[in-house]
Parts: C-alpha cells; structure tokens; sequence
C-alpha cells in the first residue's frame, strides 16, 4: 500500500483541478489506486469541495491571498479537524469619533495609513478588536485602513473580507502589524469579516460616508 505522503494534499488539488499535465495526472491516478485510506479521504473531501465551490460565484482573490487559502485547506486536512470546532464571534462598536464614546478596555492600536484620519471606528469582540480609519478622498470616495489587534494569535494570519450587500467587494490580507486597506471605496453600508483557520469575527453593519 502506498504511504499517506505520496500524494500531498497539494497534488490531488491540482490533479482534481486540471492542473496536471497528462502523465502527471496518471501517476497520480496510479499512486491513488494503492494509496492508504487518509488519501482517499483527502480526495473525497477535495471533490465535495470543489463541487459547491462550482456553485458560489466570488470574486478572485489576489494570488498571494489566494495561496494562504490553499496552505489553511492543507494544514485543516493534516490536523483532520473535528467539524463543530470553528468558531465564530460578532463584534460590537466600542468608539466612534464622530460620536465621542468610551474605548474603555481596548488593547492599544498603532495607527493604520497616512495621515490624520477624517473618522475612527473601533469595534470589539472576544478574539480580536479591531480599529478603522476613514479618510476622505477626491471624487467623494473614501479610503479605509485598518488594524487587527487578535487577542492571542499574530495578526497576519488575518484574511479581511470586505462585503457590501450581502455580496464580496474586496479581499485582503493583514500584514505582520495586523494592517491592510481599502481604497477608492463608494459610500454606503459594509460589513467587514475577519477569517483564520479556527474562527471568524464579523465586524458590521459599517456606515462609511463623506
């Protein structure tokens, strides 16, 4: 019987997806047929994946975000996680700039983008906070920065997912800061969700306006 490792998890990703050339996809149908039952399993759960995936129409990601996706669905299959363990947390608005509240209890947060910022919002939950700078910029659009500050894990292991009505408007990554941004956005109502390999924290409804 073929070891576990002779076929990453990678591998079947590419095969399942047509990315193989024509004897590389052989040799994994080959190594396939004689492999032990943690692969088949892996192969299984690849294709129910990719076959819903098929389904739900989403914006690309940038490839580097889309890379980091790849290297969580590889880690998830190695650790063989029990379903039911991914959490998820709401945050709530603790600040608000424009209407003076309390930050009382938030973990300190550097500053994000350039620049004095035309508004602060800083919202709250239980995994992580996170602090958001407003500014103003030509032709009534706005530009948003903001900062991840987890409460136990680093903060670039935060992928930022930007929504607006219900539908994705913008993907992207924290950097070692727990910073990223958005730019050139149109006023209106968003709702920002902040995923790891274990939980997400979803940060809205967001009014961002001139």
């Amino acid at each position: 019987m073929a070891r576990s490792d002779d076929v990453t998890f990678e591998r079947l990703a590419d095969w399942l997806d047509g990315r193989l050339s024509e004897e590389e996809a052989r040799e994994v149908e080959q190594k396939l047929a004689s492999a032990d039952s943690a692969t088949h399993a892996d192969a299984d759960w690849l294709r129910g994946f990719l076959s819903i995936s098929s389904e739900i129409k989403l914006a690309s990601p940038p490839p580097e975000v889309r890379e980091r996706l790849l290297r969580r669905f590889a880690s998830y299959a190695a650790e063989r996680r029990e379903p039911g363990l991914f959490r998820r947390f709401l945050a709530t608005l603790t600040f608000d700039s424009d209407a003076g509240a309390a930050m009382a209890g938030l973990r300190s947060a550097g500053g994000a983008g350039a620049g004095a910022a035309q508004r602060q919002l800083v919202y709250s939950a239980e995994a992580a906070d996170l602090a958001l700078d407003v500014h103003k910029c030509s032709g009534g659009m706005l530009n948003l920065y903001g900062q991840v500050l987890p409460a136990e894990i680093e903060p670039d292991e935060f992928s930022v997912q930007l929504l607006r009505g219900g539908e994705e408007f913008g993907i992207a990554s924290a950097d070692e800061l727990g910073e990223f941004s958005f730019e050139a956005l149109t006023p209106g109502v968003y709702e920002i969700i902040l995923s790891t390999g274990e939980f997400e924290v979803v940060v809205g409804p967001v009014g961002l306006e001139t």
